[in-house]
């Protein structure tokens, strides 16, 4: 009687071991959630409108671009980048990795050109700075992305959001 105090401290002991080395649940492919198209659009003054674009398809790559737009017409005015690549989406965590990066000439005084005048700005960023990784919510046909927190000094983004839509078939 006197190792029965013993005995239930080191079977509780075991036990707490055993459920504790169980292997680690592996993250869920959410990548169906996000297939398909998705716009952003800002009014980034001097009566211009910065929308940004991602199609993202289910073989893990995906587009991006963003084009101003005249306010008052919808006139498209001109590319102020674009990026291809490859993504993932596990759990909520989005992470994408920005293979072609294509941009407006650095000796531009432009802040957009037309599309064939972009050019590929690749070495302008580090292998650090192609990685995004970004928390993802989903609500009905929104997606936001939070971003995680930064230093006092730093420009942050917060969050974005992001509306699905149907492109335009010609």
């Amino acid at each position: 009687m006197r190792n029965f105090p013993r005995l239930l401290l080191l079977s509780l002991f075991g036990a707490f071991l055993l459920t504790s080395c169980q292997e680690d649940e592996k993250p869920i492919d959410n990548s169906d959630q996000i297939v398909g198209y998705w716009k952003k659009s800002i009014n980034s003054g001097e009566n211009m409108i910065l929308t940004q674009y991602f199609t993202f398809f289910d073989n893990g790559t995906y587009n991006s671009s963003s084009v101003y737009f005249n306010a008052e017409t919808d006139e498209p005015l001109g590319y102020a980048g674009r990026s291809s690549g490859e993504f993932t989406l596990l759990d909520d965590q989005l992470s994408i990795m920005h293979n072609l990066i294509y941009g407006v000439p650095q000796d531009s005084d432009e802040i957009y050109v037309p599309n064939n005048q972009l050019v590929l700005t690749n070495n302008e960023f580090t292998e650090e700075m192609k990685l995004q990784e970004v928390k993802v919510e989903f609500s009905e046909d929104k997606m936001i992305w939070i971003y995680p927190p930064c230093g006092p000094l730093e420009n942050c983004i917060g969050s974005q959001e992001f509306e699905r839509y149907t492109p335009i078939q010609f």
